[in-house]
């Protein structure tokens, strides 16, 4: 039985691990085997629309739809402040306006009024966007003073930002013992968010099948995993903390042989293009919103791409509550791209990886494997949304969770025995008539249309 007291959790994401390829299906991961072996692994998870990066990383920490928490995309246009958010390499990542819609769980631990405690959180995307920082951290170090730089002098600045993310230099295993010097001080953190880049750069150059992306995948899970867990067992720490292993979404492979330009149907000066690729957000010029959706969706026009309205956006995307929203949104088959022009799509013949695509589909499911004193052993559990990770996190953690979109009904039945290891159920809001009016009036009146 779970003890019935705040634990500690470590949430550690590997960014762009598919769920279909480890295992020996594609790559071997003997460590992730490991954990399924001790504790507990999901057959996959679903992530939210989008897959991309950020948006389901602040997923991760909220239990909200992009929707709702804001952060929409990669890289998105906010109407109201008249800025473009990159992710990233761009000095809107460090901005706390574009995350003011949320708080997230590292935050809610060091302000929490019962079982407050230490939050540890290692180059997490968009953790530094709040001007509260967690009690342990490693900051990313921007090769501009972002104070100082007027919001629309950013795009004249871009490039000089562009790398600026120097984890990309220190080996997993430095990221790993890093994380172990925080568990190890006086007052150690009970919550830490680590978040690993790779497999994702691999798997976008080479594509999903190739050769360096299943050796990217072996080298997370031998100096990422492995290396956390050896850690762990070392230091007594393996039966005291729950460690769960996550990632934003899959990878598939995409082509210079599908791809859609644009401006062979709409006229590319009555429109801005601000997320290209897997999905395509469209800003018409005033009075132009009409002409591009006929000219998109009139008879010869562009196969395998669905274009929508933003008030036609699905509703069971939970994507379009939101003033980030584009006017007109445009999704490709799962493995076609979109983009504005030849101009911007790599010359010559190509395959790539790339995600983004809605979580309706079985490539972008993503994965989940944790073990400790709270899971069961050897249990694979049935798919679940990433969001669920929320409230059994702050379950753990034993704080009051933040309004949020995620459920316990299924996560549950990953502890030792279907209860809460804290004292009570908590109330979780799903998305709903009830959501809106549980969540803050800065939810519904800042970000909401």
């Amino acid at each position: 039985m779970p003890a019935k007291e705040p634990q500690t959790v470590i949430l550690v994401s590997m960014d762009g691990m598919p769920w279909n390829l480890i295992s020996g299906k594609f790559a071997n991961t003997p460590n992730l085997d490991r954990v399924a072996k001790k504790g507990v692994k999901a057959e996959y998870i679903k992530t939210v629309v989008p897959g991309k990066t950020w948006p389901t990383h602040q997923s991760f920490l909220t239990g909200l739809y992009p929707e709702s928490h804001g952060i929409v995309s990669n890289v998105f246009w906010d109407p109201v402040y008249g800025e473009v958010f990159i992710y990233e390499f761009d000095c809107s990542n460090f901005d706390p306006k574009f995350y003011n819609e949320s708080e997230p769980i590292w935050l809610t631990l060091q302000r929490s009024t019962t079982n407050k405690g230490r939050s540890g959180v290692y180059f997490w995307p968009g953790f530094g966007g709040y001007k509260e920082m967690p009690s342990f951290y490693r900051k990313p170090i921007c090769k501009l003073n972002c104070s100082d730089v007027d919001p629309k002098e950013l795009p004249n600045l871009r490039n000089k930002t562009r790398n600026f993310f120097d984890n990309k230099t220190e080996t997993f295993p430095d990221r790993v013992d890093r994380v172990m010097s925080w568990l190890k001080s006086d007052d150690p953190p009970r919550f830490v968010a680590l978040y690993i880049d790779q497999p994702d750069w691999k798997g976008h150059s080479g594509g999903a099948l190739s050769q360096e992306f299943k050796e990217s995948i072996e080298q997370v899970d031998r100096d990422a995993v492995g290396y956390l867990l050896d850690q762990l067992e070392e230091e007594s720490f393996i039966h005291k903390v729950n460690v769960i292993f996550v990632s934003d979404h899959n990878m598939v492979n995409t082509s210079s042989k599908r791809v859609i330009l644009l401006d062979q149907y709409i006229d590319s000066s009555t429109y801005t293009l601000t997320e290209s690729g897997s999905i395509g957000h469209i800003w018409p010029n005033e009075g132009k919103l009409d002409e591009i959706y006929n000219n998109l969706t009139r008879p010869k026009t562009p196969d395998h791409l669905t274009v929508y309205k933003k008030e036609d956006i699905p509703e069971d995307y939970h994507w379009k509550h939101n003033r980030r929203i584009p006017p007109i949104y445009v999704e490709p088959d799962v493995g076609w791209s979109v983009f504005m022009s030849n101009a911007t799509v790599e010359p010559g013949k190509w395959v790539r990886g790339n995600h983004g695509w809605p979580p309706q589909k079985a490539e972008t499911y993503s994965i989940l494997f944790a073990q400790g004193p709270a899971f069961k052993v050897g249990y694979e559990i049935e798919p679940f949304s990433i969001l669920d990770l929320y409230p059994m996190m702050c379950d753990l953690l034993g704080i009051e969770p933040r309004p949020n979109n995620g459920s316990m009904s299924i996560i549950k039945k990953m502890y030792k025995e279907e209860e809460s290891p804290t004292a009570g159920q908590r109330s979780v809001v799903t998305w709903s008539s009830r959501a809106l009016v549980a969540c803050t009036a800065a939810v519904v009146a800042l970000i909401s249309l």
